[in-house]
């Protein structure tokens, strides 16, 4: 007969095997995945893999609804109002120039445009939160303004009544719907973007500059302007005869003392 040691000792490598197999190393879940794909959108998994075979008959019905709409505002332009050019957030993008939501109240007043209302209804985005932080974006998108006034063509509302500022009947038939921006005003991805510098030799001085020092200098020189300048502003009370804040604190000073 089959000894029964030898039994017991089989047994047990068996148990063991099993074990090594079932529990992976450390404190983690036994792998139980399911790769299968439910293709079936009737199926008891409803589907999810999704395909896309509809693509071209969604493009050439994208395009009728652009020619019916087109159809719908004529003369309006297709692309929609025109929008300012401004530049994208954040430190790292902010070389970059896009088109932005809509012009500031100070820009359509440089424009010539004196009622936001009325820039809505000759197809003008006005947004009246945005601000305008430099010079530079004020001027760029005041003459993107006037370049389009410059051009624009406005049908009378009324034919048998036409008020000031509209078009002649000659401008009129000469007239044609816009479907791109682009067509009558330079692109905001380019327009008014800063241009690099094209490369060139270092001048001696240049090349005795240290960048870092000069860097953090005027860092720290941007840091405590308003300072120095109140120092300034109480030393020139202190000449005039009158006492700046520093001389009243010693003063006080002295006198508890």
């Amino acid at each position: 007969g089959i000894n029964a040691e030898y039994m017991g000792a089989l047994g047990n490598v068996i148990r063991c095997n099993c074990v090594g197999k079932m529990v992976k190393k450390g404190n983690a879940p036994i792998p139980n995945n399911h790769f299968h794909k439910h293709w079936n959108p009737t199926g008891s998994q409803k589907g999810h893999i999704r395909t896309n075979w509809g693509q071209p008959a969604q493009k050439k019905k994208r395009r009728q609804l652009r020619a019916r709409r087109a159809v719908r505002i004529f003369p309006r332009p297709v692309s929609g109002p025109i929008r300012p050019v401004v530049r994208c957030p954040t430190h790292k993008h902010n070389m970059r120039t896009r088109k932005g939501k809509g012009f500031t109240i100070t820009e359509l007043r440089r424009a010539g445009v004196t009622s936001k209302k009325y820039a809505r209804t000759i197809g003008i985005a006005v947004d009246t939160r945005r601000r305008n932080h430099s010079e530079e974006s004020l001027e760029l998108n005041s003459q993107r303004l006037k370049l389009y006034l410059s051009k624009l063509v406005l049908f009378p509302l009324k034919p048998q009544k036409r008020c000031k500022g509209d078009a002649s009947a000659e401008e009129i038939k000469a007239a044609r719907q816009a479907t791109r921006q682009n067509q009558f005003l330079p692109s905001p991805r380019t327009y008014g973007r800063i241009k690099h510098e094209e490369p060139r030799k270092l001048t001696d001085v240049e090349k005795q500059t240290v960048v870092y020092d000069f860097l953090r200098k005027a860092q720290y020189d941007h840091k405590h302007i308003g300072r120095r300048l109140k120092r300034l502003a109480d030393a020139e009370k202190a000449k005039e005869g009158g006492e700046g804040k520093e001389g009243k604190e010693k003063k006080e000073k002295k006198e508890k003392k």
